[in-house]
């Protein structure tokens, strides 16, 4: 299998649009652990096909199909039988989607009808918005996205009520991301056994805890790393005890390197 250093990707950015992100990924192999965003998440698949997981349910998807998945939503995207595949992720901000939305409840969550989408019409809005990134047309791209964000069948629901004890660990994972309190400390501050908080956190967020903990170390790193810090001290920051791990659990969450993140540079430069 390719290393992941060597597959050509990107992500692109602009400091203009900070409710958007665009990743492209050409030619790869490499898998993701389960894992979910706080933006909603766009997929294009370009060449090949993927075999994705989302919220539960399993979808085959192949080249000219677009998949939906809604914010926190656990999920993963992966090479069917270990062949190459390639495709565009656009990660948009909620707060942004909800803005463009008029007609959903902003005090509610997004999610879609169905995430898979068979249109050539609204994939070829798609990919005429990764041009116009590609082109750096800054107007034009917000008008674009907005014009394919409501052709989208999107919807807004009531999220599901969570125990008050995987509200407690959420937040404690939340603050102590450099020193986070063990399952057994959390376990008895909520008065229950640690296999039964580990059962009822995944019941409610479809994670486990140490998943959890991970994706919270890996979206502050991500941060970091847009922001300039240089990678040695983000993995520090972010909660990791050396370089080694950080790198692995970068990799294993996001299918890049943090040095892959980090130059952030234009789609275009992988051509």
């Amino acid at each position: 299998m390719t290393h992941t250093r060597d597959i050509p990707q990107s992500f692109w950015r602009d400091e203009q649009l900070p409710w958007l992100e665009l990743r492209s990924t050409w030619q790869s192999q490499q898998a993701y652990k389960r894992h979910n965003h706080s933006q909603l998440s766009i997929g294009a698949i370009l060449e090949g096909e993927t075999c994705s997981q989302c919220d539960g349910k399993y979808y085959h998807l192949k080249v000219g199909d677009l998949i939906v998945i809604p914010p926190l939503v656990p999920h993963s995207c992966n090479p069917v039988n270990g062949l190459f595949r390639s495709y565009h992720m656009l990660y948009l901000d909620v707060r942004w989607c909800l803005v463009h939305l008029p007609a959903l409840n902003n005090n509610q969550m997004l999610c879609s009808r169905d995430p898979v989408i068979r249109d050539p019409q609204l994939f070829q809005h798609y990919m005429n918005l990764v041009a116009l990134m590609q082109q750096r047309q800054t107007t034009q791209i917000t008008d674009a996205a907005q014009a394919l964000l409501r052709s989208l069948p999107l919807q807004s629901v009531t999220p599901e009520n969570q125990s008050t004890a995987s509200q407690y660990l959420r937040e404690r994972l939340q603050t102590n991301l450099l020193a986070p309190p063990s399952l057994d400390n959390l376990a008895q501050e909520c008065g229950m056994r640690k296999e039964t908080l580990i059962r009822t956190f995944k019941q409610d967020t479809g994670l486990t805890p140490a998943s959890y903990l991970n994706i919270l170390r890996i979206d502050y790193a991500r941060q970091r790393l847009r922001a300039g810090d240089e990678i040695a001290d983000v993995g520090y920051q972010s909660g990791f005890a050396d370089q080694s791990h950080f790198h692995r659990t970068f990799v294993r969450y996001t299918a890049a390197t943090p040095r892959q993140y980090a130059l952030g540079r234009s789609i275009s430069d992988n051509k």
